[in-house]
């Protein structure tokens, strides 16, 4: 599970080789065998024997922002893997066929979108809509002469599309004071954005934590430019994951668990506020556990599905880098 310190003044020490949280009201100890990371949402006080035991279990501490996005990460310095993996990804992006897996990202976020629009969009209109866009993925991705930035570029553009559409039916489903007028970020213009930067926020680094656990250089992205100091990988890999997000979000929009109140605007836009959180992070969490049926019909949690996904990229560089190899000598 994710330990999460969202309260202001928590203090994290170390008793008999745990994790010993200390609120005003409460005390807890955990043990780092049942944590899988630790996000911090509020100022709080860390011990140094409380890092160094994160550090010796591989258990990555989250710094995160009130948006939910990850500002900064502490993690061991063992946390990666194979350097010669990471020099065939490097290889295999100059050199190799990104092409298939830019398809890949691409059509999977679209089915997945369209399998949520089975669920609310009674009339069909948007699923006719965006199921045409993904025949066209299909199209171009068979094109002999669509070179891999054509075909980046291509799909941005065919997913934009896509994206108005689909935002326009989720926006329809929604309970009427939640309604909004498209996707905006930073920051969010009403409360239902708000809700769904923070959620992204937190599976960013669960998704980076795939990355890593796979052995890959979470900065050297496919879809997305590299960037300072930016994971771009983490964030290719993250946009087949976001549709079973938005489904969690509406699915507590329409029963009524989360509440406009619960949201605060100020600075501009519209924040989640102690109320918000108290609901998002728990059936975050709830998420990463609960199963769901992936590409292939398996059906298993969450986090299993990144670790299989981030996996299953670090399998396809190690084949093309292989047969790279063999075919110098």
């Amino acid at each position: 599970m994710q330990l999460v310190l969202d309260t202001h003044g928590l203090i994290v020490k170390v008793r008999n080789r745990s994790f010993y949280v200390i609120g005003k009201e409460a005390r807890r100890l955990i043990g780092p065998e049942r944590l899988t990371s630790i996000a911090v949402t509020a100022d709080c006080i860390f011990s140094t024997a409380a890092l160094r035991l994160a550090i010796e279990r591989h258990i990555p501490v989250y710094l995160l922002g009130n948006t939910g996005q990850m500002e900064g990460k502490l993690w061991s310095p063992h946390f990666v893997g194979l350097a010669s993996l990471r020099r065939a990804q490097a290889l295999w992006l100059e050199l190799g066929e990104p092409g298939p897996w830019v398809v890949r990202i691409a059509s999977a976020k679209t089915r997945r979108q369209l399998e949520l629009l089975e669920q609310v969009d009674a009339s069909g209109e948007y699923r006719e809509t965006i199921g045409k866009l993904l025949v066209r993925f299909d199209e171009h991705a068979e094109a002999p002469e669509v070179t891999d930035d054509m075909l980046r570029q291509t799909l941005f553009g065919l997913e934009g599309t896509a994206a108005r559409q689909y935002w326009q039916a989720i926006a329809d489903a929604v309970p009427a004071d939640w309604r909004f007028e498209g996707r905006t970020r930073r920051p969010a213009q009403d409360p239902f954005n708000a809700a769904l930067n923070y959620l992204y926020g937190m599976l960013y680094p669960a998704v980076e934590h795939a990355v890593f656990a796979a052995g890959l250089d979470p900065y050297m992205g496919i879809l997305h430019a590299e960037e300072y100091d930016r994971p771009a990988l983490a964030y290719d890999l993250i946009e087949p994951f976001r549709p079973w997000v938005d489904a969690l979000l509406l699915e507590l929009c329409r029963s009524g668990r989360l509440e406009i109140g619960h949201f605060e605007p100020r600075d501009g836009g519209w924040w989640a506020g102690k109320a918000a959180k108290a609901v998002l992070i728990p059936r975050f969490n709830d998420f990463l556990l609960g199963e769901w049926p992936g590409e292939n019909g398996v059906t298993d949690s969450v986090r299993n599905h990144l670790t299989a996904f981030a996996g299953a990229l670090a399998d396809d560089i190690r084949n093309w880098y292989e047969q790279y190899q063999q075919s110098k000598t």
